[in-house]
């Protein structure tokens, strides 16, 4: 157990490191997980640790290093500040090394690390109790709060504390030949209605009653905001000013330079990253550790703005570092931990968009994503937990899962329809990015390339 409080700790850290930036977080999560209609596991959970990037100065240039781990004392802290220094003097010089900014100095730097009250997880085990005998269900809960406090050797001293939730259902056949998924993401369990999640996946099992095969191909299918989230996330990750520069990107320009200024949608799709997003808002100022193509620990205390990657449909921006900016002649545009896909033209449920299609194949959630072509950012992955039929604008079966091959850039200009944002959990992501709010929409010539026996 630490003899010393985290804010304590990061000091010592900052006086000790003498140029750098010190970072402790803690972790407060109380979680859920079931199976079988019966619960399997819950607990509480208190993690904290301190991170160090130490900037060293060389006859070459300032080095960095990162060295990381739990503290109890003092002793423990020296030995992650020589640790980083040497991983430091081993690196070499840093390419990306610029002087560090005043950043803000909270008051409230030193203040106990206090978990909120927040009776969500104990409001949904009585939801969970009402709905369990009714079907077999399997899923899980969590709900934590992260506290980060970040000093540099510039003087800054920030305090950041933000609440997440996750909850996820899934409805299963007695014979396991069918599966239906659902999700949702916030800040607190309180918000979530069990019973509506319920109907949702009960009504998908009955739809799966009617297995309607359907071949691969060019499939026009309603993504559910899940899906989406998923595609729009990877390409969010790829949107980086550096390797669209060098030509190395699917952002890049063949004919030199990048692709901002060019419209690559007809519809009003905006694509953005912000902080102040209400309901899902994150931190607000740079906080890094290591260098990369969107990030410098020699960025940190910087103020994060909101950020248009798609504005209107035209590529307005590009995730970097200021280092990264410089050399790409680029506007710095640090990128925060949230996303927004809004269409202004769009507008009703998945429901409602899935009817407009009038003929197609709804899609809820993907997973296994993986990159197969950066040039064209082609993704591949499964779909899973209930591909539906509609004919007529009906819901009249479920087909087969299958592979897709798509890029999330490529198919936006194939977006035919698109509903309102809600706020969804991302079903592949969701272990590191789970503060979304994005649009459903309908693609036409979507790439389902071959079938899956996938559940």
């Amino acid at each position: 157990m630490s003899q010393i409080k985290m804010s304590e700790a990061v000091e010592i850290a900052m006086e000790l490191v003498g140029k750098g930036v010190v970072i402790g977080e803690i972790n407060n999560a109380r979680n859920l997980r079931w199976a079988n209609s019966a619960l399997t596991t819950n607990g509480d959970t208190v993690d904290q640790s301190l991170s160090i990037a130490a900037f060293v100065d060389t006859p070459d240039g300032i080095a960095s290093g990162i060295s990381s781990g739990q503290v109890r004392n003092r002793e423990d802290i020296a030995k992650l500040v020589e640790a980083s220094k040497a991983s430091a003097i081993a690196a070499g010089p840093a390419q990306d090394a610029m002087d560090l900014v005043t950043g803000p100095v909270h008051d409230n730097f030193h203040s106990e690390v206090i978990p909120p009250a927040d009776e969500g997880i104990d409001f949904l085990s009585i939801q969970l109790g009402n709905v369990l005998p009714h079907g077999q269900f399997f899923g899980y809960a969590e709900q934590a709060q992260d506290t980060m406090l970040v000093a540099t050797s510039a003087g800054t001293r920030m305090r950041f504390s933000q609440s997440t939730s996750r909850f996820e259902l899934c409805a299963k056949s007695e014979d396991r030949e069918r599966s239906a998924w659902s999700g949702q993401s916030g800040t607190t369990l309180s918000d979530v209605m069990v019973t509506s999640h319920a109907d949702t996946v009960l009504r998908g099992l009955e739809h799966q009653k009617n297995r309607i095969d359907q071949e691969p191909g060019l499939h026009k299918v309603t993504l559910s905001p899940s899906a989406m989230a998923d595609l729009m996330i990877y390409m969010l990750w790829s949107a980086t000013a550096r390797e669209a520069h060098e030509g190395r990107s699917v952002f890049s320009n063949p004919l030199g330079g990048t692709r901002i200024g060019e419209q690559l949608t007809q519809r009003k799709l905006t694509i953005a990253t912000d902080p102040a997003l209400r309901g899902l808002e994150t931190v607000d100022h740079v906080v890094n550790l290591g260098s990369s193509s969107m990030s410098s620990s020699f960025d940190t205390g910087i103020l994060t703005p909101r950020a248009e990657i798609l504005r209107d449909g035209t590529l307005n921006a590009l995730g970097s570092s200021r280092h990264a900016a410089l050399e790409a002649k680029l506007p710095f545009t640090p990128l925060s931990d949230n996303i927004e896909v809004r269409d202004a033209q769009g507008s009703g449920s998945i429901d409602e968009l899935a009817a407009r299609m009038g003929d197609g194949l709804l899609i809820t959630c993907l997973w296994y994503i993986r990159e197969v072509d950066p040039q064209s950012l082609l993704l591949t992955g499964l779909t899973r937990d209930g591909v539906y039929v509609v004919k007529n604008g009906e819901i009249i079966g479920a087909s087969n899962n299958f592979r897709f091959n798509e890029s999330p850039v490529g198919m936006l200009s194939r977006i035919s329809d698109a509903g309102d944002a809600v706020n969804c959990l991302p079903r592949e992501w969701a272990d590191w990015f789970s503060r979304a709010r994005v649009a459903p929409v309908t693609v036409d010539q979507f790439n389902l390339s071959t079938r899956s026996d996938a559940v």
